[in-house]
């Protein structure tokens, strides 16, 4: 693998199950030596949490902030000797990172963003059921605030933090993704806001539905040629993505979802294109499940796509 690094950000202040810190280790531990060999390895590791920390609909904001600033760097530090990041994340709030930090980089350009996963991702604090934070990476990459979809009465203190997340990054840009720049696959579970949101931005996506009806290989030309105008690709894969037969190591596991070969005919396609910028895989808990561990399945399909 010329000119990748590997960076794992080993945190899941965002995931409403605990254990999904512990996967970005696991999976490496799963790939063959002969994969990793020669690749440079850096580990954000976890930080304690903010003892501070206050508010129900964005948890852990100001330690997830805190994380995300670090593991920017580290994205940064490998575009700067023209590496291709390769980011393995504890939960999907990190998914912000490569983001923030290619508009830190190229404030100008276009990045397209393809968001393999069951979920859109696109809750803020204002509509968050939860207040899990890795169903917001996407609203934050877009800008998104309060707006007549908005059910939370979020306290001032998180409307700041969020603020802040929205503004990520050295230069400050927001919104960091435009909707025309994004592609979603797989995405088979979401709510109102979500829903409304696809609807009233036209964000291209794919359901499981579309998936059976024109096939893997259609999807990926579809895909790349709506993005055909960015200048870089990231590909972000969450594991629940994956039918939950395959493995429920993760922390929200939907039916319905991609098989092996089909994850696999997915990545090997949109890491071959010459202008990828970055790749994402997250949501591996290792603690969810022993039978068929998420890592070892992971871990097959990266190799199988590379």
């Amino acid at each position: 693998m010329k000119n990748v690094k590997i960076i794992t950000i080993e945190s899941d202040f965002g995931a409403g199950k605990k254990g999904a810190k512990l996967g970005p280790q696991a999976l490496l531990k799963e790939l063959p030596n002969s994969f990793t060999e020669n690749i440079p390895i850096e580990r954000i590791e976890p930080i304690e949490l903010e003892e501070s920390e206050t508010g129900e609909f964005a948890i852990h904001i100001e330690s997830i902030l805190n994380i995300e600033k670090r593991a920017i760097q580290a994205v940064e530090a490998a575009i700067d000797a023209s590496q291709t990041p390769w980011i393995i994340s504890g939960d999907h709030s990190n998914g912000l990172v490569g983001i923030s930090a290619y508009k830190n980089k190229f404030p100008e350009n276009r990045l397209g963003v393809i968001w393999i996963d069951a979920h859109a991702d696109l809750h803020s604090p204002f509509t968050s059921p939860s207040g899990n934070m890795h169903g917001m990476p996407l609203a934050a990459a877009l800008g998104l605030q309060s707006n007549t979809n908005s059910k939370n009465k979020v306290d001032r203190s998180t409307q700041s933090l969020w603020k802040e997340m929205l503004h990520l990054g050295s230069n400050k840009i927001c919104p960091k993704l435009l909707p025309s720049d994004l592609v979603f696959i797989d995405i088979r579970d979401l709510e109102v806001e979500e829903i409304a949101i696809l609807e009233n931005q036209s964000i291209k996506h794919f359901t499981p539905q579309n998936r059976k009806e024109i096939g893997i290989q259609k999807i990926i030309e579809d895909t790349l040629q709506h993005l055909s105008h960015c200048h870089h690709i990231l590909v972000s894969f969450d594991v629940d993505s994956l039918d939950p037969s395959i493995s429920c190591g993760t922390g929200t596991p939907v039916h319905g979802g991609l098989s092996k070969e089909e994850a696999i005919e997915l990545l090997k396609n949109f890491l071959a294109v010459p202008n990828l910028f970055a790749f994402e895989i997250t949501e591996i808990n290792p603690l969810l499940d022993r039978i068929h561990p998420m890592e070892k399945e992971a871990a097959e399909i990266v190799f199988g796509s590379w």
